[in-house]
């Protein structure tokens, strides 16, 4: 990679005490940051930032805070110890390192930037400025990803040989998710750098490289703008080949009237599947594995209270112990860059019409 490692928690010697969160940003995403803050007993959500005037009022009576309509003026808050950027993905970059200049620590939403270009100029600018970087890639925290890490550590199916992850829906909640629904749905708009692999590809990609614990060798990708739009991708489907010729497929769709399974993992001695449904929620899953005296056993698997996409706030829980040293890893901006990487592989591999080395 371009750029070396810093760990972060030792530039830090101040004790940690409560944080004070300020949000940029207030969409729709932004609601789910300010509920998981104002759950959590060691945070207090201090301001609000948003360009649009017509919801300061109603922003203001919600959640009792501040609202601000300039940035500069926002970042310059001095008691802000994070701020939180829950903008159009068009602006991740410009916005994190101007945070990062003024001293703040930064949360951006995923993805991290529209490049892993501009990945490495965030990063740059948080190891100038000492300051956290860290990208919401919540779904670290999805129980059926977490069940699959602890499965490939028990080693019950054995190796890893072949890893598929999907998550396929048709509905119009994925283009109309925005504050203004499908009245301005930037989601599959190209100036907003919207489309599926900017959306669901940091999570599967991330999620993967996670499972796989190495860089791919190679990578193949194509993209598709069918039903829902034509100036970005509504389906992405790609490979990454690993040592060993370990296959990893991903692939989001909001064209699939028929669910295929969140999961389907390959091992050495046995098969894991996570049941794909109507609706993106995955809370069953089967595993079919050989026992050491070569009996085959089936586990049946029900998840209570399950929730897609990190929506129990699992990365806030987080933060803080990390950040004191109690938890030994969290998410990583270089990691994250990674997933950038990978993704601007996938559009040139589909430009190239052939796999591309990482």
């Amino acid at each position: 990679m371009d750029y070396i490692h810093v760990d972060y928690r030792g530039l830090y010697e101040e004790e940690i005490a409560m944080l004070n969160m300020g949000i940029l940003g207030m969409g729709k995403m932004a609601d789910f940051h300010a509920d998981w803050i104002l759950k959590n007993k060691d945070m207090n959500l201090v301001a609000m930032c948003k360009k649009r005037k017509d919801r300061v009022d109603e922003i203001k009576s919600r959640y009792g805070v501040e609202v601000y309509l300039d940035v500069d003026d926002f970042l310059s808050i001095d008691k802000l110890d994070f701020v939180v950027i829950t903008t159009t993905n068009d602006v991740h970059e410009e916005l994190t390192i101007r945070a990062l200049e003024k001293k703040k620590n930064v949360i951006v939403e995923k993805p991290m930037s529209v490049n892993y270009e501009g990945a490495l100029r965030m990063i740059k600018a948080a190891e100038h400025n000492k300051k956290h970087l860290f990208v919401h890639q919540s779904s670290r925290w999805d129980r059926d990803f977490l069940l699959l890490r602890e499965i490939k550590k028990s080693g019950l199916i054995g190796d890893f040989i072949d890893v598929q992850s999907r998550v396929i829906m048709c509905d119009a909640f994925w283009p109309s998710w925005g504050i203004d629904g499908m009245a301005d749905p930037w989601r599959i708009k190209a100036e907003k750098y919207g489309g599926m692999l900017l959306d669901w590809g940091p999570h599967l990609v991330d999620q993967v490289l996670l499972l796989m614990d190495q860089d791919p060798i190679d990578v193949y990708g194509l993209l598709q703008g069918k039903i829902w739009t034509t100036e970005v991708d509504d389906h992405f489907f790609a490979v990454l080949r690993f040592e060993n010729d370990v296959f990893c497929q991903i692939e989001a769709s909001n064209n699939g009237r028929i669910p295929l399974p969140r999961w389907h993992v390959i091992g050495s001695k046995g098969t894991l599947e996570v049941k794909g449904k109507s609706e993106p929620f995955w809370d069953e899953a089967e595993i079919v594995y050989t026992t050491e005296n070569g009996k085959k056993e089936t586990q049946s698997l029900k998840f209570h209270d399950i929730c897609e996409s990190g929506a129990e706030g699992g990365f806030y829980d987080d933060l803080i112990p990390y950040l004191k040293g109690e938890r030994p890893e969290f998410v990583s901006m270089y990691e994250c860059a990674k997933v950038m990487r990978v993704l601007d592989l996938i559009r040139e591999s589909n430009h190239q019409k052939r796999s591309v080395s990482y």
